[in-house]
């Protein structure tokens, strides 16, 4: 793994601060507030406690220079989030902020290390080992526990999880968990729209660092698909619209013309039982299984908690209005 010098951490830590120096003159300045914001959407739990912002920041950067990292070639894996978030584009709307000149000085201070950052179609940065080649972008996303905010709204989740209609669930939810992820287009049917929607409550497309698109859509139950002796359980009609989904093309407006699915996310705000999911893989064929994504409740909160862990969520479902 790839350690940054003292010298090196307390410039990164200018360029996060915005203080006025040799690398750090076209970054956007943050006060105590906004680092806690910074190091927030880094999925970071650091609060800045009022001690000298540089000093401060330098400190956090130490800590995590030294975590597990994906690739030997590579800063630690929370090193690398915090590089590329420094770039975000989202930051560099103020005046005097210059994104190309940053990044061509936080470049200054990686070719040191034989590291270089660069910006995808989608805007987004990534770090790269000039020697080996190695990527921070193919480097897979390690889990990590829930802070303390997270958790307080992953309880909240499962509150609204129980009271929420399937629309709720769909709209102020499943949409922005999408959007957050990078996904495109992420568009639900709604009721006006059930009998049209042909299976796919909502449908979304995908960009891959190729440049090609690749096209989901999610089935949303809000209660447990269960098996229940097949005959007396929902996974037949979850069967039945999963397979309806996979045949019937959606329209992208972007392109002007329809498409068919790549992937189906079938998602339940409660449980798909393990013989709901077994009985729904013995009975479609080999091309169409390969195409379902299962997703319930375990498997969406945890990662739900970290990506809209900042948006309300009502105690009721009176509200037409998505909280993003």
């Amino acid at each position: 793994m790839i350690k940054f010098r003292d010298s090196t951490l307390e410039h990164i830590a200018d360029m996060i601060c915005g203080n006025e120096g040799k690398f750090s003159n076209n970054l956007p300045y943050r006060s105590s507030s906004y680092l806690t914001r910074f190091f927030r959407d880094c999925d970071l739990d650091y609060t800045h406690d009022g001690s000298t912002r540089n000093h401060w920041v330098t400190g956090v950067l130490k800590e995590i220079s030294v975590g597990p990292a994906s690739s030997p070639d590579l800063p630690s894996d929370t090193m690398v989030t915090v590089l590329s978030q420094l770039m975000n584009i989202d930051y560099f709307d103020q005046p005097n902020c210059d994104r190309t000149l940053a990044l061509r000085d936080l470049n200054t201070l990686l070719e040191r290390y034989g590291l270089i950052m660069y910006e995808d179609n989608a805007h987004k940065c990534h770090i790269r080992n000039t020697g080996t080649g190695a990527v921070s972008a193919l480097q897979p996303n390690r889990p990590r526990p829930l802070t303390s905010i997270e958790l307080e709204q992953r309880q909240r989740i499962i509150a609204y999880f129980d009271h929420a209609s399937e629309d709720d669930f769909t709209e102020k939810v499943l949409v922005p968990f999408f959007q957050r992820q990078g996904f495109h287009r992420v568009e639900a049917a709604g009721h006006k729209e059930k009998l049209l929607e042909f299976g796919k409550d909502l449908w979304m497309k995908f960009q891959l660092p190729t440049g090609h698109w690749i096209y989901f859509c999610a089935q949303v139950k809000r209660v447990k698909i269960d098996a229940k002796g097949v005959g007396g359980g929902n996974v037949t009609e979850a069967l039945n619209q999963a397979r309806m989904a996979l045949s019937h093309p959606i329209f992208d407006p972007d392109i002007n013309k329809k498409v068919l699915l790549d992937h189906l996310f079938l998602t339940s705000a409660s449980e798909i039982t393990r013989q709901a999911r077994e009985w729904l893989i013995q009975q479609l064929d080999a091309e169409s299984r390969r195409h379902i994504i299962f997703m319930d409740r375990e498997d969406f909160l945890n990662h739900a908690a970290r990506i809209i862990y900042d948006i309300p969520l009502d105690s009721g479902s009176e509200s037409n209005d998505i909280p993003f």
